[in-house]
Order: C-alpha cells, then sequence, then structure tokens
C-alpha cells in the first residue's frame, strides 16, 4: 500500500474550509496541530494514487493566501496499520480524486531533481562510457552492463517527457539540455578512445550494434514505457535506469569507437540504432503520461501543454518512420 502523509500549513481562520475540502475528498485520517495564534497544521493519510485531485483543490482554493504551503512525504508504514475498509473507501472514489499514480507534484520533483547538469552528471557519463568502451572491445558483457548501471540518462529522458506533457518549456529545455551534453560527452570520449585502441568491428558484442531490425524498436519503446512507469509508480528502481541506459549507451559508443577507429560505413549502422532507441524511448515516455492523464493544473497550461505535445509527437513520429524507412531499405 502506498501511502503519503500531507503536511498542510495555513492561517487558522482557513481551518473549516481546509476541513470541508477534506471530507469533500473522504479523507478520514486527518489531525489538527495549533502551531502558532495565526497558524495551523493539518495532516492527512492520503493513498498516493489518490492524492492529485485533492491537491488541486487546495491549490485552487489557497494558492493566493499568505502563509499557505503543502508538504508530501512517503510513508514506510502506520501503527495501527491504515484499515483495508479505509484502503477500499479511497480507491472507490479515485475517479473523483484522480488517477491511479503518484501526484503530479510528486512525479514533477522527482524527475525534475535528476535532470540538473552537474559535474558528477558529467563524470558519471565518461566513465560509463569508458567502462562500455573497454567492455564492447573486449566482449565482456558484464562489464557493459556495469557501464548502464553508471550512466544517469533515466532522469533528462523522463524530464523531456514530462515537460512535454506539461507544457513546461522550462523542465524541457533544462532536460533536452542536460540529454544533449551528456550524450555529447560519451560522444566525444568514446571518438577519443576508438582513436586510441584498436578496435575490432566484428568483435560480437560491437557488430550486434553495427544493425538495426524492428525488434530494436519494439524493445525501445518498451523501454521508454518502463522509466515512464518507474516514475508514476512511485517504484523507481535502478533496474529502470539501466535499461533506458542500454538502449542509449551502447549503441552511442559503438558509433563513437567506429569513427574514432576510421570505420565510417559501419558508423552509419550504430548510429541508425541509436537514433531508433532515443526517438522510441521519449516517445514511449510521452504516450505513456498521456495515457496515465497527467496534464496541467489550469485551463491555459494544459492549451499550452497539448501544442507542445502536439509539436512533440509528430516530430518523435516522423524520426521513428524516417528511421523505420532506412531499416526496410536497408
Amino acid at each position: 500500500m502506498n501511502l503519503r502523509l500531507v503536511s498542510i500549513f495555513l492561517p487558522l481562520d482557513k481551518k473549516t474550509k481546509a476541513d470541508e475540502i477534506l471530507r469533500k475528498s473522504l479523507i478520514d485520517e486527518f489531525w489538527h496541530d495549533r502551531i502558532s495564534d495565526k497558524k495551523v497544521l493539518i495532516r492527512a493519510l492520503v493513498l498516493a494514487e489518490n492524492i492529485e485531485g485533492f491537491l488541486d483543490e487546495l491549490e485552487d482554493e489557497f494558492s493566493e493566501v499568505e502563509g499557505f504551503r503543502t508538504v508530501i512525504m512517503p510513508v514506510e508504514a502506520s501503527i495501527p496499520r491504515f484499515q483495508v475498509e479505509q484502503e477500499e473507501k479511497l480507491k472507490n472514489t479515485k475517479e473523483k480524486i484522480g488517477p491511479e499514480r503518484v501526484s503530479r507534484e510528486e512525479l514533477y520533483s522527482n524527475i525534475s531533481a535528476n535532470t540538473k547538469l552537474t559535474w558528477t552528471y558529467l563524470v558519471l557519463i565518461i566513465l560509463a562510457s569508458l567502462v562500455a568502451a573497454i567492455g564492447l572491445i573486449k566482449g565482456n558483457v558484464p562489464m557493459v552492463v556495469g557501464a548502464m548501471i553508471i550512466a544517469p540518462l533515466l532522469g533528462p529522458s523522463a524530464g523531456l517527457s514530462l515537460g512535454t506533457v506539461l507544457g513546461d518549456f522550462e523542465l524541457t529545455f533544462k532536460s533536452a539540455k542536460t540529454l544533449i551534453v551528456g550524450i555529447s560527452a560519451g560522444f566525444v570520449f568514446s571518438v577519443l578512445i576508438g582513436f586510441v585502441f584498436q578496435v575490432n568491428p566484428h568483435a560480437p558484442e560491437i557488430a550486434l550494434r553495427t544493425g538495426a531490425g524492428m525488434g530494436d524498436v519494439l524493445v525501445s519503446l518498451a523501454t521508454g514505457v518502463v522509466g515512464a512507469l518507474s516514475f508514476t509508480t512511485g517504484t523507481l528502481t535502478s533496474l529502470a535506469g539501466v535499461m533506458v541506459a542500454i538502449s542509449l549507451l551502447p549503441p552511442l559508443v559503438v558509433v563513437g569507437l567506429l569513427l574514432g577507429s576510421g570505420f565510417i560505413d559501419l558508423m552509419f549502422g550504430a548510429l541508425l540504432l541509436f537514433v531508433i532507441n532515443l526517438v522510441s524511448v521519449n516517445l514511449a515516455g510521452v504516450v505513456t503520461f498521456l495515457i496515465q492523464k497527467i496534464s496541467p493544473r489550469t485551463g491555459w497550461e494544459r492549451l499550452k501543454a497539448q501544442f507542445l505535445t502536439g509539436l512533440a509527437i509528430f516530430i518523435w513520429v516522423m524520426l521513428l518512420l524516417a528511421a523505420v524507412s532506412a531499416i526496410v531499405y536497408s
């Protein structure tokens, strides 16, 4: 059971209205603490998948109120246990309260925190590229998989998809910048390794990534869905990050190795595979967020988000069709 403890800070004279919203949302588990002569703290225990509509109502009512703030914290366990009857009661009202996933605010916070362009991010990308390159050259599969654990590519990829469906240009550009810089750093470092070391283009782990097929499209689409779901279900694991990194980093490193070693013809096959994976992961992420009804709160923001989402889907689909056409032609 995924529970959240919601702490609501309000002026004392707004307590009655907050209670009405809580009862309207069928939230029985809530308590009051008077923290000063003018302020009150209200705590509520809520199922994570039912929290978004409740938070939207609070923001609609109190967003202009001075001193209003809502803090959301995950709950590991509660004693006494959250009653089964209460759980079923909240689940039966999920259509009124919100979709079955974590709230928009929690999703935004988790993803945005993983889209920052930092020196740590760049160092991890370079180290992952180094480990992956050596593993590919030696045909060492565990080493390649280990590199995927290092590579922090899930955050900016998910941030690009979330920023798109929310119409959040700041998050979109920040995620795109982080992703592009990371890809560029991995590519340049791989080219240098390919220039220094002797690369056998027929080595199994390298040859495997010098061509693309329809199976690669399906796998990368599935990877994008898994990456998005790992955030929306509140069960983010390193395995989801590894899946996304496996789709993106090894083909990118192979492109760099082959270019650095002068195997230009084979490089284009690896480049095609990388483009297919990059496009498919982001397209699947956008579609997954849309299916889970992730959208901005206000009408104007929704119109902006619909435009950006439509444009992004058009671009991703055109690029994917072009890549698939290249597969069929080759």
